[in-house]
């Protein structure tokens, strides 16, 4: 008669089991010993004895050593397949087990983490470490997140936990972007968030929030004076996310950050022309936007400056005696400070068109 008590019952199994796999402790193939006093590896014979130990670890709530046991049974070499199969659930499923031991709030997410390098397969690794990465977010540790994301992305380029990295990644920049200024006037994080973005948007484009890390890619290299990658983040948002709700915004932040970055009206007339008509197309788009008063007023801004350089060059042409040139770009600059509605511009052009000769045959124009 069987004794229904599964303490005792548990109990002989693993004597046996323990017995059993004494009995091929010497065989060559065993390399090591892991610290449970599990080895590395098990010949195939092993195996069936390593499982029972493995299932009677795990009713007991021994999830790590259950794992270790697995583990070594999963090494073995020319397993029958059922066994292999076998061996291969109760592997997952004390993996699965483990995760959710080392997701508490009292435990260590660095023993997650660990669950990359324990050669485990490549689905419950993964799983364990996108889980550690949330972790160390949740617990400030964002930078930590970052890198475990990246060595995973490094180790299984193409896994299945690609979406919840992303959105992950996005996360932990868009919050460290959000850092305020120190007493001194630094940012401790906003190099910290453009790397992390950075990545997003090179490893991870189909994220959800990605749209908001190219603006606020964006808005970092404005900030830093970088003109040229602040346009460019603009222009991939637009590209790369037409329906997002963020494009018109950044259509006219584009034209902005152009102006921005030119200050000089003898030398950056293609950059305001290309600005004025971006604004112009704006302002086609989206004619009864909220932010239409805006876009006319730097659309103003482009139309005196590009007055200003028509002046500019007018008066060069003036100088070297080439009047047909000079009366093409006061012409011009009349027609652009009148767009503007800038009187005090259109007079000064004027003026200038009326000192000039009122014929003047085309010459080769003088660079000026």
């Amino acid at each position: 008669m069987s004794d229904p008590r599964p303490g005792r019952r548990l109990g002989a199994a693993r004597a046996l089991a323990l017995l059993a796999l004494a009995a091929c402790a010497g065989c060559a193939s065993v390399r090591g010993w892991l610290p449970g006093g599990v080895p590395e590896e098990l010949e195939p014979e092993q195996v069936p004895a390593a499982l029972a130990t493995a299932r009677e670890d795990l009713e007991r709530g021994d999830n790590e050593r259950a794992l270790e046991w697995l583990q070594a049974a999963s090494r073995a070499r020319g397993l029958d397949p059922a066994l292999r199969d076998e061996v291969q659930r109760t592997l997952e499923e004390a993996a699965a087990r483990r995760i959710e031991e080392l997701s508490a709030p009292d435990q260590d997410p660095g023993e997650l983490a660990d669950m990359l390098e324990l050669g485990l397969p490549r689905q419950i690794a993964v799983t364990a470490s996108i889980r550690a990465a949330g972790i160390l977010r949740d617990r400030g540790e964002p930078m930590e997140a970052f890198e475990l994301i990246e060595k995973v992305d490094r180790k299984f380029p193409l896994h299945h936990e690609r979406v919840a990295a992303g959105d992950l990644l996005a996360a932990i920049g868009l919050e460290l972007a959000q850092d305020e200024p120190t007493f001194f006037g630094f940012f401790d994080t906003r190099d910290e968030a453009q790397e992390v973005l950075e990545y997003l948007i090179l490893h991870a484009p189909w994220c959800a929030r990605s749209d908001e890390a190219y603006e606020t890619l964006a808005d970092i290299y404005a900030r830093d004076g970088e003109w040229r990658l602040a346009i460019e983040r603009l222009e991939q948002l637009v590209l790369n996310h037409p329906n997002s709700p963020r494009v018109p915004a950044a259509r006219l932040r584009i034209p902005e950050v152009r102006l921005s970055s030119h200050k000089s009206p003898e030398y950056d007339r293609s950059e305001l022309d290309r600005a004025r008509r971006e604004l112009e197309a704006w302002l086609r788009d989206y004619p009864r936007s909220e932010n239409e008063r805006a876009a006319r007023i730097l659309l103003a801004d482009a139309l005196l400056r590009l007055a200003d350089s028509d002046l500019v060059i007018a008066g060069f042409y003036r100088r070297v005696d080439n009047p047909y040139g000079a009366r093409m770009h006061a012409t011009r600059a009349i027609a652009e400070a009148e767009a503007a509605g800038d009187a005090g511009r259109v007079e000064r052009a004027r003026a200038m068109l009326a000192s000039l000769p009122e014929r003047a045959a085309p010459i080769e124009e003088a660079r000026p």
